[in-house]
């Protein structure tokens, strides 16, 4: 499994090798008056040789629809963060359970593995964590070499 590293906000609850593919989930803590939690998901992926970030990123939004009910990119930029490029995406989707939901994605691949940070809050209260997610995926790094 490919390794990485990223800041957790405190109290938040961490859950690592969740699943074949998820390498990390993080939730913030309960609060009693809803059922959706904020929380960030690291999920790693090996790619084809031949794919590069654009031709994996433009492979995920066709699939994004079919995952999620009522999807709608908002918004999708390439970044430079610290010579390590970045295709943020931010989005929204709505489900019975969840309600409506925004979801920043940040993008990136590192020896031939791609990594994606998604970060997903109540749509009303995106502001209130927006710049967290925006550290978090500053902060983010990427392991250059898999593991065997």
């Amino acid at each position: 499994m490919a390794g990485f590293s990223l800041p957790v906000p405190p109290g938040w609850e961490r859950i690592e090798d969740p699943q074949d593919g998820v390498a990390l989930i993080t939730a913030e803590p309960p609060d009693g008056d809803t059922e959706f939690r904020s929380n960030a998901v690291v999920t790693v992926e090996s790619l084809p040789f031949e794919f590069d970030l654009g031709e994996w990123q433009d492979s995920a939004e066709t699939l994004l629809p079919q995952q999620l009910p009522n999807y709608s990119l908002i918004d999708r930029e390439r970044l430079d963060y610290e010579g390590r490029q970045v295709i943020r995406r931010l989005a929204h989707y709505v489900t019975a359970e969840t309600g409506s939901v925004t979801m920043e994605q940040w993008a990136t691949i590192a020896g031939g593995t791609g990594f994606t940070l998604t970060a997903s809050i109540s749509t009303l209260a995106y502001d209130s964590l927006a710049d967290v997610f925006a550290e978090m995926a500053l902060r983010f790094r990427p392991e250059t070499e898999v593991s065997p």
